[in-house]
């Protein structure tokens, strides 16, 4: 029987809005979730949380609070995958026009960050 791989727990935030200071404000369209639920893909299983997350931050351009309502997603990958989520998040940066995405693994929290075109 082959041994398996440890996997480390992956959670990371969506907002379902695009980022008020980047872009317009306004809800992601259906081609968005589209485009990163087939991106997870990549990972062989996701969990996307039912119900939706409330946050807040200070944007570090404007010094203002910023209030989102977020969606929540799971994925379990061995260690030598996380950097291929990465990437994915980096994408997700511009895709859904965020500044940066909250990423936790195993309970160590990182902002990704995109390159916004």
């Amino acid at each position: 029987m082959a041994r398996r791989q440890a996997l480390l727990e992956c959670a990371f935030l969506i907002p379902i809005r695009r980022d008020r200071n980047l872009s317009d404000g306004r809800l992601h369209r259906t081609d968005a979730w589209t485009w990163l639920r087939e991106g997870l893909f990549q990972f062989r299983g996701a969990t996307e949380a039912k119900e939706l997350y409330t946050g807040w931050y200070v944007d570090a351009d404007t010094e203002k609070r910023v209030a989102d309502l977020s969606r929540k997603y799971y994925v379990a990958l061995p260690r030598g995958e996380i950097g291929r989520l990465r990437s994915l998040l980096r994408q997700a940066c511009h895709v859904f026009r965020q500044k940066s995405i909250y990423l936790s693994i195993a309970g160590r929290v990182e902002f990704i960050e995109g390159t916004l075109q």
